[in-house]
């Protein structure tokens, strides 16, 4: 949890990894995607951690950070992560983000380009995510929150949601549900504001702000994902000179979680190769 500055920075939740005491090491963020938290970040970064000081971060409405109303667009997200930085006083990281996660961290890159050493966009493009973002707001309405105990909620993911909508959404919703103050199980996240960010992504795009980036990235598009259609991964190498792109085979949307090995092998890869 950070402790330096202001209340509204101590109400993000974060984690580190990899702390190095020296500052010899080079500096990794990772941002999830909508519905996650940092915790998804943790396998890979257990094996990045001796290479890199990592900071996993809960995004605004996400995780153990605050719930808080309002400002669910990409400068929102934006503008936290660039207070989160100045209070720990990092001034050159590694950005790596998926989904919602990904979208954020090229908002950021495009506004703020000192920060920014490498980029990692896993599987989100700059358009507008349209019919994907209709089926994800779909799909939270979808599941009957609250639940009076956990049996409840275990009983409805592993056979009506999981015949729908398959096991890894299955077993993703299913770890955000949480106990609640008042004995019932709810969603972890904020609900209304993961939908603002859902209707965003889906009624505008963010071309301008891909075109903007100016650090080495790195696009990674899973081979069956609908999120990221291979002509908007095509349109984005062609339109910034400063991207290479890599498809993944065997892997949809979390290519981070279908092709796990592969994933972090491409991010290290990329990462730790030094400019000629």
């Amino acid at each position: 949890m950070l402790t330096e500055k202001s209340d509204y920075i101590k109400s993000f939740y974060t984690r580190r990894l990899g702390v190095d005491e020296n500052k010899s090491k080079p500096k990794l963020i990772f941002l999830h995607g909508l519905l996650g938290n940092g915790q998804n970040w943790l396998p890979a970064a257990r094996v990045l951690e001796d290479k890199f000081e990592i900071l996993l971060l809960d995004q605004r409405g996400h995780g153990k950070t605050g719930k808080i109303d309002g400002g669910y667009a990409p400068t929102d997200f934006s503008a936290d992560l660039l207070e989160v930085v100045k209070a720990l006083d990092w001034e050159k990281f590694s950005l790596v983000g998926h989904s919602l996660g990904a979208r954020n961290a090229f908002d950021f890159a495009s506004r703020h380009p000192e920060f920014i050493d490498k980029l990692v966009i896993e599987d989100m493009g700059p358009h507008k995510t349209g019919e994907s973002s209709r089926k994800t707001e779909i799909m939270i309405e979808a599941v009957p929150v609250p639940f009076k105990d956990r049996a409840a909620a275990r009983t409805f993911f592993k056979t009506e949601f999981e015949e729908r909508y398959g096991k890894v959404l299955s077993d993703y919703l299913y770890s955000n549900i949480e106990k609640k103050e008042n004995g019932s199980y709810d969603w972890r996240f904020y609900k209304e504001g993961a939908l603002e960010a859902l209707e965003i992504g889906r009624t505008r795009d963010f071309w301008s702000e891909y075109d903007k980036i100016g650090a080495e990235t790195l696009v990674m598009r899973g081979e069956s994902s609908e999120h990221l259609p291979d002509k908007v991964y095509q349109e984005m190498l062609k339109r910034n000179t400063n991207a290479r792109g890599i498809v993944i085979s065997g892997a949809g949307h979390w290519v981070h979680f279908d092709q796990f090995s592969t994933f972090v092998k491409q991010v290290d890869e990329f990462l730790s190769k030094q400019d000629k």
